[in-house]
């Protein structure tokens, strides 16, 4: 038995030994390594990704809401806004939330005039949960606000405004849909006039819904800057109207009209058309929203005599009472032939300008050195930028000294082998009417921070002189004669001096001179004596008359005759003020009128109408309201009759009226009108086949 004992005692202890601790040993490797890899991984992202994972846990909790900043107010120099930024409602999608998606195809169609297939399909081929429908519209959204869909998600949105339309559309620029910049001064401006956006932070809880908390930072937007700009928006208007009416008159493919204060170089009007509503510029073509006057060059033709003038006057090559032979129109030098349209013969240098004899100026060219040449063109402006502050600007092209050959003089006398910009050509007499001083023409006066308070002031700056005081008060008395005596005459205006010369240059098509296609242009300034304004007229490929003594410069006398009279400009001397008192007044508004009140008035300050019936409402005149014009030009009206009741013919044009005028012209013409907004007709919009229009009224300022 004591045996049995000991066997088993062996037996246990053999047992003991042969147990197999190893697996107890990985296992605890095993487990430290795990202990390891979370004490790792812990570090990692409590430490290493700790930025990283605050922000996942961040986006969970907390809904950040974008606050968009006011753009700053273009103004023109009497502080009139010209663009704005109002508040209004955009509208998107939530296309898997959308309960009705056919009812809403079907008003939004109502609302767009697209087809309600179209925006059936743009709702179901949307990816994600959120998709624009309608940003910043100027759409009758009423239908869509009625709807109750939880999928119709609207956002309250800045959306830029144009209070005049196409008025200094293409100097003013426009925006896209995120209210940035896209051309003209809202493009060059950008940045000071865009802000700077700032963020609301809310909580979300675990349901998803959003309220505002008090610990969570707030980070207000900043509105933009405002800037006060240099144009005189009436002037602006003015010469936007005359330049529709003078390139549908010479059947041009385009026009430009540039003004500027030749003291200051202030930019008081840059026109061009065709032109574009900023408002819709989706719809816009990229042709209207160019700046021509900065961005098309030309061949200035005859309007570059003035520097061939002014280079030989000042280097006493010749004087203006100087006898000059025209050579009978025909004049030979070498291998090139120079032609007059106007031959003559022997006259002064002054009659030569003022019949702008291309004989005459190629001949005293040739006294002129190279050198002195090109440095008289420079200086005035050309093949050089003016450093005008809206972006675009091209230089033009001036050939070098050493680039001339022997022709190259000659033709650049009177305006050819040269590039220019209309504003460089009008920056050049400008410098004339400036007593030979040049002035950098600028758009942007002020700058306003968003208290209104002027943070920045833009001084006139004096580029150089070009040519000295008694060289440019010659020039001017030459300038009179070409409007008093020569090609200009269309351009004059009783009671006040013009200075200025006409330009008529054949453009090069395929390299080639092309007959039937031309640049005709005036510019000039006024009173001559004592300027308050410079300004070119340019017409691209008139068809009527070629010659800018016939198309551009009539353009010319209308604007410059209704700015006299809208600035009360005083007449240049008191035999001049007792011409304008006798001989010439000004054009009343007679549209809206009963013919027998129109009379009366007409009487009274010495005008006389030609009508087309004794009774009824007046709805059209020429020519236009504003006008100064001489006693014994008639004034022509139109009042509807049963002869003329086809009233696609008699369209009104009652942009500018106050609206009740407005009405009661339409109504008087047979149509009918709709109407937005209140105070004076800014623009008007014709229904396609309908005798209806759009008035879209502003206040009166």
């Amino acid at each position: 038995m004591i045996q049995n004992i000991q066997n088993n005692n062996r037996e246990e202890k053999q047992t003991a030994r042969s147990y197999p601790y190893w697996k107890i040993g990985v296992l605890t490797i095993l487990l430290l390594l795990g202990f390891a890899a979370l004490a790792i991984r812990l570090f990692v992202v409590q430490v290493v990704q700790a930025d990283k994972y605050s922000e996942l846990a961040r986006r969970q909790y907390e809904f950040r809401v974008e606050m968009k900043p006011e753009r700053g107010i273009l103004y023109d120099r009497t502080k009139k806004p010209l663009a704005i930024t109002i508040r209004s409602t955009s509208y998107a999608a939530d296309p898997t939330m959308i309960k009705n998606p056919d009812k809403l195809a079907k008003i939004l169609s109502q609302v767009t005039g697209d087809s309600v297939q179209f925006w059936q399909q743009k709702l179901s081929q949307a990816k994600g949960s959120f998709i624009w429908l309608l940003r910043n519209g100027y759409f009758d959204t009423k239908p869509l606000d009625s709807l109750q869909d939880p999928g119709l998600i609207r956002i309250k949105e800045p959306r830029r405004t144009y209070l005049y339309g196409e008025t200094g559309s293409q100097v003013i620029g426009c925006t896209n849909v995120d209210n940035k910049g896209l051309n003209g001064l809202e493009l060059s401006l950008d940045e000071l006039l865009r802000g700077t956006k700032g963020q609301k932070i809310l909580l979300r809880d675990g349901r998803g819904n959003i309220r505002p908390m008090v610990d969570f930072p707030t980070v207000p937007a900043v509105n933009g800057n405002s800037v006060i700009t240099t144009l005189d928006l009436e002037l602006q208007r003015i010469a936007e109207y005359e330049l529709r009416n003078g390139i549908e008159e010479s059947g041009a493919s385009s026009g430009t009209v540039v003004a500027i204060e030749p003291s200051t170089g202030e930019i008081l009007a840059l026109a061009s058309s065709p032109s574009f509503n900023p408002n819709f510029p989706e719809v816009a073509a990229t042709e209207t929203m160019r700046l021509r006057a900065i961005t098309d060059m030309y061949e200035p033709g005859s309007t570059f005599k003035l520097i061939t003038a002014a280079a030989a006057i000042e280097e006493g090559v010749i004087a203006p009472q100087d006898t000059v032979s025209g050579e009978s129109g025909v004049w030979r030098y070498g291998d090139v032939e120079v032609k007059d349209s106007h031959p003559i013969g022997k006259v002064t240098f002054s009659q030569a300008l003022e019949q702008s004899s291309n004989v005459v100026f190629a001949k005293i060219s040739q006294k002129i050195s190279n050198d002195v040449f090109y440095k008289y063109a420079r200086d005035f402006g050309y093949g050089i930028e003016s450093g005008i502050d809206i972006t675009g600007e091209v230089k033009g092209k001036l050939k070098k000294p050493r680039q001339f050959d022997g022709s190259t003089k000659i033709f650049m006398s009177y305006g050819y082998q040269l590039a220019a910009t209309a504003l460089q050509t009008l920056n050049a007499y400008s410098a004339i009417a400036n007593k030979g001083t040049m002035m950098k023409p600028y758009l942007v006066k002020s700058v306003l921070n968003d208290d209104g308070e002027i943070i920045e002031h833009q001084e006139p700056q004096k580029i150089r002189q070009v040519v000295s005081k008694k060289t440019a008060a010659t020039l001017t008395t030459m300038l009179k004669g070409v409007v008093e005596y020569g090609t200009a005459q269309q351009a004059r205006i009783p009671g006040m001096y013009i200075a200025g010369k006409t330009g008529t240059a054949q453009q090069l098509v395929d390299g080639e001179y092309n007959r039937s296609a031309y640049t005709a242009s005036f510019v000039g300034y006024f009173p001559a004596d004592a300027p308050r304004l410079a300004m070119i007229v340019m017409l691209d490929k008139p068809l009527t008359n070629i010659y800018g003594g016939m198309t551009a410069a009539p353009i010319f006398r209308r604007i410059a005759s209704r700015w006299i009279s809208a600035k009360r400009i005083a007449v240049t001397s008191a035999l001049a003020a007792k011409e304008t008192a006798i001989d010439s007044v000004i054009v009343p508004e007679l549209r809206g009128m009963s013919i027998i009140r129109a009379k009366d008035i007409a009487k009274k300050i010495g005008l006389a109408l030609h009508h087309n019936a004794e009774k009824g409402t007046i709805i059209m005149q020429s020519p236009s309201a504003g006008m100064l014009v001489p006693k014994s030009l008639p004034i022509i009206v139109t009042i509807r009759t049963k002869t003329n009741l086809d009233s696609t013919k008699t369209r009104p044009d009652v942009r500018g009226m106050s609206t009740r005028s407005a009405l009661s012209v339409l109504h008087a013409a047979g149509h009918t009108a709709v109407i937005k907004g209140t105070g004076y007709v800014a623009e008007q919009r014709w229904f396609i086949n309908k005798n209806q229009c759009l008035l879209i009224c502003y206040p009166n300022r």
